[in-house]
């Protein structure tokens, strides 16, 4: 169902120009086809109504032409108010049927956008999906070797530990093996998880207040979905950053669309969001560089999730991967900056990047 996002004072303005128009038309001695302006009533129906209250409209504004002109000339023979009635009907008649005709192609353009929109969304999480499910089977395979070698090395030195008179000499060097087999499986997750970051990054020039606009603009159909409020406060004269768009883009949405489906899960009322960007002169441990900040009017962090909210597989939502904070602060990080997250005041959560304009890592 074709749904108006204009204005609620569209279709009073109809019925009020519509009733202004058959006074006219009705109660004056004009010779001209004042009915014709009912065409700017027909257009005013487009934007208040779907087809039926447009057509509705339309046969409305061709009774009352009729009406107005048996008002006037009733059974009197003019064939020049006649041919004026007839020409405003015609009128009315096309500019409904090419209205309508519009309202329909503008209404199939938006659930392509839509569909388009939702394929995007899909593909993106399935892209996802699979390449966790890709890392899961690296790990796997790449240090289940290390680890059953440490198994192994802990049933020996178990071994040496029991007998009547242990050999701790055996269970030194079993525990070295271990501690070997260790250092093993952790450099083994170090790599996969240097080849996971390896990506095509950019590090370009960029516009920190035109990056974060074009992002939000991605979002407002979502945020729409989930009853969101969005405002931006973007400090002008910021410095040039070198950093990846797209990667700041997705670290920027992932936090934006946060807050909003944590404010829609807890039901909260008035659901606004506020992004801002500012200078940021020697904050959180780093150098000068910039700053944006996600502010939500939602219930906050819960004290004990706070501590664990950039741990990998840690969520809150329950179909959640609790992956997206993690590989956001591995994005920031590989920026050289921090991301840090706290409670508002008097409510509401907050989540800062902190990127440095100096010292910014080069292309990849």
């Amino acid at each position: 169902m074709y749904i108006s996002a204009r204005s609620p004072l569209v279709p009073v303005c109809a019925i009020a120009l519509a009733a202004l128009i058959f006074a006219i038309d009705a109660l004056t001695p004009l010779d001209v086809a004042i009915a014709v302006l009912y065409v700017a009533v027909v257009l005013l129906s487009v934007a208040a109504w779907p087809r039926r209250g447009v057509i509705a409209m339309t046969t409305l504004c061709i009774v009352l032409t009729l009406v107005a002109y048996g008002m006037s000339h009733g059974l009197d023979q003019n064939d020049g108010a006649l041919a004026r009635c007839l020409v405003s009907l015609a009128a009315i008649a096309i500019t409904a049927f090419l209205a309508l005709k519009g309202q329909a192609a503008a209404f199939a353009l938006i659930q392509r956008e839509e569909a388009l929109h939702t394929a995007q969304s899909q593909l993106a999480h399935a892209s996802r999906v699979s390449t966790l499910g890709e890392m899961a089977a690296s790990i796997a395979h790449e240090v289940n070797q290390p680890l059953a070698a440490i198994e192994t090395h802990g049933e020996a030195c178990l071994r040496w530990m029991n007998r009547p008179e242990p050999d701790l000499g055996e269970a030194r060097s079993a525990v070295q093996a271990m501690q070997r087999d260790a250092r093993r499986a952790s450099d083994v997750i170090r790599r996969i998880r240097g080849m996971a970051r390896k990506s095509d990054t950019e590090f370009v020039a960029l516009d920190l207040n035109e990056m974060i606009s074009d992002s939000c603009d991605l979002l407002r159909r979502e945020l729409q979905r989930h009853g969101a409020q969005l405002q931006l406060e973007l400090q002008p004269g910021l410095p040039i950053l070198r950093a990846d768009k797209v990667q700041l883009q997705q670290v920027l949405i992932n936090l934006v669309m946060n807050a909003a489906q944590a404010m829609a899960d807890a039901g909260v009322r008035e659901r606004n969001i506020l992004v801002r960007s500012l200078a940021a002169r020697g904050e959180d441990g780093q150098g000068d560089g910039v700053a944006i900040e996600v502010v939500d009017s939602g219930p906050g962090f819960a004290p004990d999730h706070l501590k664990r909210l950039f741990d990998a597989f840690f969520t809150t939502k329950p179909d959640g991967m609790g992956m997206g904070l993690p590989i956001c602060r591995s994005i920031i990080e590989a920026h050289g900056g921090v991301i840090r997250a706290w409670n508002g005041k008097p409510q509401g959560a907050v989540m800062r990047i902190h990127i440095p304009t100096a010292g910014a890592p080069e292309a990849a």
